[in-house]
C-alpha cells in the first residue's frame, strides 16, 4: 500500500493487516515445524521468577521510556524512526555487553537487527545456554517499537509512549532483569521489538515468515502491545485476546498471571481484526497470545496523537507485564518434553 492509502485507512478508522508483500502468502506450500514442547500444566518455578522479579525498577522503566518516546515520531519510514531503532539497538548492545563482559561461560548472549526495504529495521536479542542444541525451540516473548500519528503518519508528533512504547519498555525490562540474574534457559529466549507495525504488521510478518522459511521451531510467542494505561474510573486488568491466539497457550500464560500479579482481574476480549504482530506468528502457523492493558472500549483514548505520553501512564501496571514476562520466559524455558 502507499502512504496516501495507509493514511485513508486511518483517518476513516478503518483496521488492516498490509499482505501486499505476500511474505506468509507465498510461504503456503511450507510446513510450520511442529516445535515439540508441550505446554507445562502450570507454572513451577516460582522462587527462581520472584529472585528475578524483585529487582524490577520503576525509576528505571519510567527513564527509559522518558527517551524512548522523547523521538519526534518512531514512524517506521521517517528519519526519527530509524533514529529511535538505532537507540534501541544500543540500549539493548549495552546489556548485552554487560553481560559478556562479566564471564558468564554458561550463558550465551547476542544482539542483531533484522533488516527492512525500509530504514527502520526490527531488533532481535537471544539469550541460551552455552551448549544449546541447534535446532532447539526457541521461547519468544515481542513488543512492536513504532509509533504514528494518524493525522499525519510521516511528519506529525508520535510519542507513543503507551502505543507501543509502553510493551517495547516491558520486554526491555524484562531483558534486563534476565540479563543480570545467573538464569540459565534450557531452551533459547528471545526479545522481538518489531518495525512498521502500525504500517499493517509489516516487519512482524517478515520475521515470522524468515521463522518459517528456515524452519525454526518456536515453543510460543508472548506478544504485549500497550501495558502503561489504566481507566481511572475502572478497576486494572490484564486483558487477553482471545481471536487469532492459541487458546492453550493463552491457558498457560493466564496462569502465568495468575501466580506472579496475584489478585490481578484477568478478562477475555476479542479484536475482530489481526490488532497486533502476534497475528503474524498466528498466521504463519505458530502458537501465539496477546495480551494488553484493558478492554478495547477502556483502553487509552490518546493513542496514535501527539498526547500519548509519559505522564498518562501507571508503571506500576506496566510492571504487571513485566512480571508476567520474566514468568513465561523462565517458566517456556525449562526442557520438560
Amino acid at each position: 500500500m502507499t502512504e496516501a492509502d495507509i493514511l485513508g485507512l486511518y483517518q476513516s478508522n478503518t483496521k488492516f493487516m498490509d499482505i501486499t508483500d505476500q511474505d506468509l502468502e507465498n510461504l503456503s506450500s511450507f510446513s510450520t515445524p511442529d516445535s515439540g514442547v508441550v505446554l507445562p500444566q502450570r507454572p513451577r518455578h516460582m522462587k527462581i521468577v520472584n529472585k528475578i522479579l524483585s529487582s524490577t525498577s520503576l525509576s528505571k522503566m519510567e527513564a527509559w521510556l522518558t527517551t524512548f518516546s522523547s523521538f519526534h515520531t518512531r514512524y517506521y519510514l521517517s528519519p526519527t524512526g530509524k533514529d529511535s531503532a538505532e537507540w534501541l539497538f544500543a540500549q539493548v548492545s549495552n546489556l548485552i555487553g554487560k553481560k559478556n563482559s562479566a564471564s558468564h561461560p554458561n550463558v550465551r548472549v547476542s544482539v542483531s537487527k533484522f533488516q527492512h526495504d525500509w530504514s527502520q529495521f526490527s531488533v532481535i536479542a537471544r539469550i541460551e545456554a552455552a551448549n544449546t542444541v541447534p535446532g532447539t525451540p526457541v521461547v519468544i516473548v515481542s513488543a512492536h517499537q513504532d509509533s504514528v500519528n494518524k493525522a499525519n503518519p510521516m511528519n506529525g508528533r508520535s510519542p507513543g509512549a503507551d502505543d507501543n512504547g509502553s510493551g517495547s519498555c516491558t520486554i526491555f525490562e524484562s531483558l534486563r532483569l534476565l540479563l543480570e540474574s545467573d538464569f540459565v534457559p534450557s531452551r533459547p529466549i528471545e526479545f522481538h521489538w518489531y518495525s512498521a507495525e502500525e504500517a499493517g504488521l509489516l516487519g512482524s510478518q517478515k520475521v515470522a515468515a524468515h521463522y518459517k522459511a528456515t524452519q525454526t521451531r518456536v515453543s510460543g510467542v508472548y506478544h504485549v502491545d500497550m501495558t502503561g494505561y489504566t481507566n481511572p474510573a475502572k478497576q486494572e486488568v490484564i486483558a487477553f485476546v482471545t481471536d487469532g491466539t492459541d487458546a492453550e497457550l493463552n491457558g498457560f500464560v493466564k496462569q502465568i498471571v495468575e501466580v506472579y500479579n496475584n489478585g490481578t482481574k484477568i478478562i477475555d476480549m476479542t479484536c475482530g481484526y489481526a490488532c497486533s504482530d502476534y497475528a503474524s506468528w498466528t498466521k504463519a502457523g505458530y502458537k501465539s497470545s496477546f495480551t494488553m492493558e484493558s478492554f478495547t472500549a477502556d483502553s487509552d483514548p490518546f493513542v496514535h496523537t501527539a498526547e500519548d505520553t509519559v505522564d498518562k501512564l501507571s508503571f506500576s501496571h506496566m510492571q504487571k507485564f513485566v512480571n508476567a514476562v520474566v514468568g513465561f520466559a523462565v517458566e517456556m524455558s525449562f526442557d520438560r518434553s
